[in-house]
This record gives C-alpha cells, structure tokens and sequence, in this order.
C-alpha cells in the first residue's frame, strides 16, 4: 500500500460517474476540466502504475478467499487493460498531437476503469479483510 502513488480521487470519481452514470447535464463537463480533475498526464501515469498494484492486493485475497479473491482480481486485470489503453492512446494523442479530439473519450475509460478498480477492491477488503480495509480506505 505504501508504494501507491496519489490520485486525485474526487476528481477521478466526477469524472467516472459522468461517464458511468448518464443525466442530462453529462456533457457539461468539459475536456479541459476532466484534465484538471484527474490531475493531467501525470495524474493518468499515476493510476496506470497504481492499477497494477491494485490487481496484486486483489489477488493477494485469493490467499483467504480463493472464489471471491479470483474473480475480483480478474475483473480488475480488465479493468487495468483497458486503462493501460486508454493512457497509451492519450500519451500518443499528447505527444504526436494527432487524434486530438479523442482524449476526452479516453480519460472518461481511464477514470471509469480506475473508478471501478478502486471500488472493487475496497469491498473485496471490507467483506474479506475488515483489519486491513481501513488503511487500505486512507490509502487510497
């Protein structure tokens, strides 16, 4: 837990609900603001070399809790695909200036996937692991 990186978490969660779950003023955020709430290039390197840490304390759960622990950490290996992604297309679209209009689309997967990855392990933890749940709580 001690090598996560800090994420701009509020951020990641507004703009994953947005994304996650449709309303009407969804497309009130802009392009810019999602790159501010996620904390910019480096906020989507951090939760790319997080979400790898993620996936190993889901599957260090399968140690007490083969079946929950296995299928957790799967949905969360995909999860982390799709993030991997998603951060790839952005430092090309960022680097190479092309496909610009796409890194709106591709921070919504980041943050839905992070999101997603985040939430799954806190309840993995709170079902499984109540002693370590709380640090693993303020940790992330």
């Amino acid at each position: 837990m001690a090598k996560l990186h800090p994420v701009e978490s509020k951020g990641v969660m507004t703009v994953a609900l947005n994304h996650l779950v449709p309303q009407k003023d969804a497309l009130e955020l802009e392009p810019a603001e999602m790159w501010s709430l996620m904390g910019g290039l480096e906020g989507v390197q951090r939760m790319r070399e997080n979400a790898r840490i993620l996936v190993a304390l889901a599957s260090y759960v399968e140690r007490w809790n083969f079946d929950e622990g296995i299928i957790i950490a799967e949905r969360m290996r995909r999860d982390g695909l799709q993030l991997r992604r998603a951060v790839t297309q952005i430092m090309l679209a960022t680097f190479f200036g092309r496909q610009q209009m796409r890194i709106p689309f591709y921070l919504h997967e980041v943050a839905s996937s992070y999101y997603l990855m985040r939430q799954r392990l806190l309840v993995l933890y709170e079902t499984n692991h109540a002693g370590l749940y709380s640090r693993l709580a303020e940790a992330l």
